[in-house]
């Protein structure tokens, strides 16, 4: 009797595993996405040569001398850029300590920080070489470079 109950017991579990089965049966379908190339932009900037609007030399106390260059974003990121100059050489020395020893200074670049660009964008950037009416006789005959510093960042999460 034993053995009737157990048979019957796996005839009612095989067919109630047939029934669901049979009824829980879907369709499926799977894919894959191959190729997703992922890359890092870039931050580029190039710089053009300097332009001058009046000629650099001869200058006497009291001149400004002002000039100019093209930043281009050559990157695939925008960027945000500043501008430093520092002038070196004799005309941006202080000569002595003598009263009217001020050497010539670069400015003008007040407007030209922190310039956004999108790429393949532009800016034109200003500066000045000032030498002050208080320039003693120290710096007649002087000469200096002026080498303009442009650094740049992503706009982007920055």
């Amino acid at each position: 009797m034993k053995t009737k109950i157990y048979l019957s017991m796996l005839v009612i579990a095989l067919t109630a595993a047939l029934i669901g089965g049979a009824t829980m049966a879907i369709f499926t379908d799977t894919e894959t996405s191959v190729g997703n190339t992922f890359s890092a932009g870039t931050v580029d900037i190039t710089v053009g040569t300097s332009t001058l609007v009046a000629n650099s030399g001869n200058m006497a106390p009291g001149d400004t001398r002002s000039g100019s260059f093209v930043v281009t974003n050559a990157g695939t990121l925008a960027l945000r850029f500043d501008v430093s100059a520092v002038g070196s050489g004799d005309l941006f020395t202080v000569q002595g300590v003598a009263p009217g020893n001020t050497p010539a200074t670069v400015g003008g670049l007040g407007d030209d920080q922190n310039i956004v660009l999108a790429p393949g964008g532009t800016a034109t950037v200003t500066f000045d070489v000032t030498l002050p009416l208080t320039a003693g006789n120290a710096y007649q005959g002087d000469s200096g470079t002026v080498t303009l510093t442009i650094v740049a960042e992503q706009t982007a999460n920055n």
